[in-house]
């Protein structure tokens, strides 16, 4: 399956500070009539379980691939300058082979923008420290001509030199799209995307949406909710899209929840879901029964349910989340029963308490977002979504 599983599970905890957030840049789309027509961008499921995205960088097009992280502070990639890097599919970015790179120098507002503790300047070249959700990372600030799908436009980016990430299974970097100056949707300026991924077992791309391009289908399908914010407990939370869950069912029985409901971090770097305790503990015995096949004694690592596909007997339920206003969002057994590996079946959820945080929140995976098309209205500061074909819409 190329990267473990374990190993996500590690990169995706929420310790990772949002200290990019404080960055403060804004670049400039060139291509599609300024975002009229929209734009898209075809993104693939990889081994290394991450959904991603081809693209080219400067003057002349360089290739590229990032990880695509809905709550990623900015956007990234290795470059040639790397003295410490990890494998990657494609050359690492040579900035002096391209005529429209322009490497940040110090003193501007962009660079002086970054945080005090986190910036370092020497040879009036601007340089930066940063926790992302793959590791921490160390590179130059520069701008360049991105072409991503059918959107061209000059990004600020981090220029990684240094990082202590063992490897993102072919990836070069992460294109950020979470709520902060330095990502993608940010500098971008659209006023809202969307994207549908593709069962990651269909061999098909995915897509994300970008400005007009992003809508649903409609129907009368179609379910939103408010974003919501926390804060406090120590969590920095705010590059993160956010929804309140207030009920669950597993088939026909409820799955308890804590009195207020649980904060819902949306995330597509994680492919595993996190549950509040009660409700995960509560959902592991509905999947059991309902299976009908003795959970394996040592499940496989990180997974804390498995079966032995050929003991299987019974059909597990769909689960249905719904969050505030009523908006209920329906995750299919193959959404959350992952074909892992030597006939085995494994539960792709586990206990938020692995996520060490004091708070109630659940952590809402790509897996478990597969067919189901989500629209994020930044102006409106709501998620839809609806149930879709994901095959149909790349």
């Amino acid at each position: 399956m190329g990267r473990p599983v374990a190993t996500l599970l590690v990169l995706c905890f929420i310790s990772v500070t949002a200290r990019a957030a404080a960055f403060r840049v804004h670049g400039r789309l060139l291509a599609d009539d300024a975002m009229e027509g929209g734009a898209v961008v075809p993104i693939h499921w990889t081994q290394a379980m991450n959904y991603v995205a081809n693209f080219t960088i400067g003057t002349p097009p360089q290739p590229a691939s990032a990880v695509i992280d809905l709550a990623g502070e900015l956007v990234w990639t290795q470059c040639k300058q790397c003295g410490r890097c990890f494998e990657q599919g494609t050359p690492l970015f040579d900035p002096t082979a391209s005529n429209t790179y322009r490497a940040e120098p110090c003193g501007t507002p962009l660079c002086e923008s970054i945080p005090s503790d986190v910036r370092n300047c020497s040879g009036n070249v601007c340089a930066y420290e940063a926790s992302t959700n793959a590791g921490d990372t160390g590179g130059k600030v520069g701008t360049d001509t991105f072409a991503v799908g059918t959107a061209k436009a000059s990004l600020a980016f981090g220029c990684v030199v240094a990082s202590d990430i063992d490897t993102m299974g072919g990836p070069s970097g992460i294109v950020g799209l979470g709520r902060t100056p330095w990502s993608l949707v940010t500098q971008t300026g659209v006023a809202a995307f969307s994207y549908c991924l593709a069962p990651h077992d269909a061999g098909k791309n995915s897509a994300l949406f970008l400005g007009s391009s992003a809508k649903l289908a409609g129907g009368g399908k179609a379910a939103s909710t408010p974003f919501v914010n926390i804060s406090g407990n120590g969590n920095d939370l705010s590059n993160y899209y956010k929804v309140q869950l207030e009920g669950l069912k597993a088939g026909d029985a409820m799955i308890p929840l804590p009195p207020s409901g649980s904060t819902v971090l949306l995330d597509t770097f994680s492919p595993i879901s996190f549950l509040v305790d009660g409700a995960y503990q509560a959902v592991k015995k509905a999947v059991t029964v309902a299976v009908g096949a003795p959970p394996m004694a040592t499940p496989v690592e990180p997974f804390d349910l498995c079966f032995p596909k050929s003991g299987a007997s019974g059909a597990a339920p769909d689960l249905v989340f719904t969050f505030r206003g009523g908006a209920a969002m329906t995750v299919a057994a193959s959404n959350y029963l992952l074909d892992y590996k030597n006939g085995t079946v494994c539960l792709a959820m586990l206990s938020s308490a692995r996520l060490n945080s004091t708070t109630e929140l659940s952590l809402l995976g790509s897996l478990q977002q597969e067919n189901i098309h989500f629209l994020f209205d930044l102006d409106k500061e709501t998620l839809s979504f609806e149930p879709a074909d994901c095959t149909k819409l790349s």
